[in-house]
């Protein structure tokens, strides 16, 4: 029997209820307000204070001190030299004993860190196995000191981490004294001239204060929103199972068909604002260095330009979901919104779980602001999957495509003439209170001579994943094509993509395109087949388009030195550095964001970021979200759907490309390439047809030139009739 409307009422507010419950008991257990074992409710200790001073490196008290006399270049780098050497030994154990000693701090819950700021290769400074398992395992400690002396002055800036900013002042102001004893015991009690040769002196008192003050609420308010939506999804997922199960012995009223669409109200022809405003943020994409355009007053957070545009394209989406008119956006469900949704909540979980030691190591803020990039790439998806109608993929395409065009022509501009339009004409155009930064110079190149070729983005790499996406909507394309005007202009196009991919120089310009072919091949290999003397007019425009570019990034693969190149060494050591941070938070990592380059290592891997970041389930979800693609694109591909068939082929190729990449650089970090995939998974999350819609007629009304031609009967020959005597002669 159906349920009545105060029924359903009645099961909300209590799903309300129990979620909002189960969010409170996890925010006093996640802040250590309250225990299990033993249980009861305990003062919260998530307090961090800091405190910081310095020391100076002079020479013994009889000369003249370096600030009072003319120091000679060599004598300053023999002092800065020196302050890096003893920064080393206030921290190693004999040191850090004698520091807790004169602080009053139990010497098993001290722990010190120095930093190498010496002019060596940044290899030789990232942590291997060994040191980072080391520093793991004293990074729990309450009390923390850390050592940094400054690359050009004989400075050691000395900072400390306790419970309280009493605690971080004593604990600052011991490290000197302690140090001191250190050096007198290595001296001996006959003297030498280990303490004797250099003088130490602070520069004031330590000053510290309570550095994590939100963080508390902060974590609060994470664990509420996590715990309170994964009930809720919990809840109304049995309640969906237990009604499904139900529902076949049930006489279930028919479904109430809505009027079409018009189709003359599709985008571009259309008043509606959504898709334009979509269009112009899929501009911006595409043609904006928008990263690192932002607003020049302070906010809490980075007012990058996606973050301005976004939450207006988000409320028109709000607005047209909760509009009555028969042509509203509908929420779709299909696979590829649930992986982002398990990996959203993963994300989510990474963070929560690990918070307390986020805070005590202060990353956790690092991890509350990569939280909301990752949201806004998902509502990205949900907007592109239920505002845009099926019959408005195709033009969505070919947009796209339009766009990835001039970009690439941007980029072989670039290539040939070293002057990056896009930063330039960005900073030109917006106005004076937006700022545009991260541009290289004109012909910069990278640690090993490569030619610098970014575009609009950041890296060339992620210029190589943006192109990547959008050929194969112009290889679909062309074994669609039926007119020789419409395959010359998408071999061009074509050619012009990869102009632009190879004139980056990287190796993955030629990997993740043959990923995309390799794709395509597999589903319409016949047809790909027959393209196969386009490719080699291909091949000669991209080398008039950018001239030794195949040459230069072919020699990636075979240049003599390619297995000791660093981008070929530091990326095979990352593996076995990082096995400490993957064992020591092997389910759901460390934390979302949290691993940071510039303390630790830089990681060329989306896949060993989530596997630290989002531990083995993360990296399980994270790999869902482009083999969910690929799962609902294999489908509409063998319809030989008009309108789904070509979009879920760019689909399936886009996801593989993006899973190839994946592997090449950490993808997550660069925007571009990341917003670029989900709004194609979007398109084609958009143009498959889900199970309720599968067992009735389409009810858009497709535009003409998607409709199929009308199949007519065979014309009926007429023979005339014969006599039996005729009948006899044929015989």
């Amino acid at each position: 029997m159906a349920i009545s409307l105060s029924e359903r009422r009645r099961r909300r507010l209590a799903i309300v209820a129990i979620s909002s419950l189960v969010g409170l008991v996890a925010v006093g257990a996640n802040s250590g307000a309250i225990t299990l074992l033993p249980p009861g409710m305990h003062h919260s200790d998530l307090e961090v204070a800091a405190s910081a001073t310095h020391v100076t490196v002079d020479y013994p008290s009889p000369s003249p001190s370096i600030v009072q006399r003319r120091a000679r270049p060599q004598d300053l780098s023999t002092l800065t030299k020196h302050a890096e050497l003893l920064g080393r030994l206030m921290v190693s154990p004999p040191g850090l004993e004698r520091i807790a000693k004169r602080a009053g701090v139990p010497a098993g819950e001290l722990s010190g860190l120095g930093r190498t700021t010496a002019g060596v290769p940044l290899a030789l400074t990232e942590p291997g196995s060994e040191r980072r398992a080391s520093e793991i395992e004293v990074s729990r400690a309450k009390y923390r000191l850390e050592v940094q002396a400054r690359p050009d002055e004989p400075i050691i800036d000395i900072y400390a981490q306790a419970p309280s900013p009493a605690g971080a002042n004593r604990l600052a102001n011991a490290a000197l004294p302690g140090l001191n004893d250190y050096l007198s015991t290595i001296a001996g009690p006959e003297g030498g001239t280990v303490a004797g040769d250099v003088r130490l002196r602070q520069l004031g008192t330590a000053r510290g204060a309570v550095v994590n003050s939100g963080a508390s609420k902060e974590i609060a308010l994470l664990t509420f929103l996590t715990a309170f939506s994964l009930t809720c999804a919990g809840l109304l997922g049995m309640l969906w199972l237990r009604g499904r199960e139900r529902r076949p012995r049930e006489a279930e009223a028919p479904a109430r068909e809505e009027p079409p669409a018009a189709a003359h109200d599709d985008w571009p022809h259309t008043s509606r604002p959504l898709p334009w405003m979509l269009a112009v943020f899929i501009a911006v994409l595409w043609l904006v260095p928008f990263n690192t355009t932002r607003l020049t007053m302070s906010a809490p957070i980075d007012l990058n330009l996606d973050r301005l545009l976004l939450p207006v394209l988000i409320f028109l989406w709000v607005r047209a979901l909760l509009a009555k008119h028969p042509g509203r956006a509908r929420l779709r469900w299909t696979a590829v919104h649930t992986a982002l949704a398990i990996f959203l909540a993963c994300a989510f979980l990474s963070v929560v779980l690990d918070a307390r030691y986020l805070n005590h190591t202060l990353e956790l803020d690092l991890s509350v602001k990569a939280l909301p990039l990752f949201v806004s790439y998902v509502m990205l998806f949900l907007v592109v999957s239920t505002a845009v109608r099926r019959t408005e993929v195709r033009p969505f395409l070919t947009y796209t495509l339009a766009l990835a065009v001039i970009c690439a022509l941007g980029m072989v501009y670039e290539y040939r003439f070293k002057d990056n339009l896009f930063y330039s004409y960005t900073d030109k155009l917006l106005p004076g209170f937006f700022a545009v930064g991260g541009e290289l110079p004109g012909g910069a190149v990278d640690e090993i001579g490569r030619r610098i070729v970014q575009g609009p983005s950041e890296a060339p790499l992620e210029a190589v994943t943006m192109l990547t996406l959008a050929l194969p909507i112009a290889l679909v394309r062309l074994l669609q094509a039926g007119r020789r005007r419409e395959q010359i202009l998408y071999a061009l196009a074509i050619a012009t993509l990869s102009a632009a991919t190879f004139a980056t120089y990287r190796k993955s310009a030629l990997l993740a395109p043959l990923s995309v072919v390799l794709t395509l091949a597999y589903f319409r290999r016949r047809e790909l087949l027959k393209l196969a003397p386009v490719g080699f007019g291909v091949l000669i425009l991209v080398s008039s388009l950018s001239p030794g570019a195949i040459a230069s990034t072919i020699y990636e693969f075979t240049r003599p030195d390619r297995t000791t190149l660093p981008t070929v060494s530091d990326r095979t050591s990352d593996y076995d550095a990082v096995r400490p941070d993957v064992w020591s938070h092997f389910a759901f990592g460390r934390g979302l964001g949290s691993y940071n380059h510039v303390d630790y290592r830089i990681l060329d891997s989306e896949i060993l970021h989530r596997t630290i970041e989002m531990g083995v389930i993360g990296l399980v979800a994270y790999l869902l979200v482009p083999l969910s693609v690929l799962l609902i694109s294999r489908k509409a591909i063998a319809s030989r759907d008009v309108v789904a068939t070509p979009a879920a082929l760019v689909g399936a190729a886009a996801g593989v490309a993006f899973l190839v990449v994946s592997t090449l650089y950490d993808v997550m970090s660069f925007p571009h390439g990341v917003y670029i995939f989900l709004y194609l998974a979007g398109l084609v999350a958009a143009a498959v047809r889900v199970r309720g819609e599968e067992e009735s007629p389409a009810r858009e009304v497709l535009p003409p030139h998607l409709r199929a031609a009308p199949r007519r009967a065979p014309p009926r020959v007429r023979t005339p009739a014969r006599s039996p005597a005729g009948v006899s002669a044929a015989r």
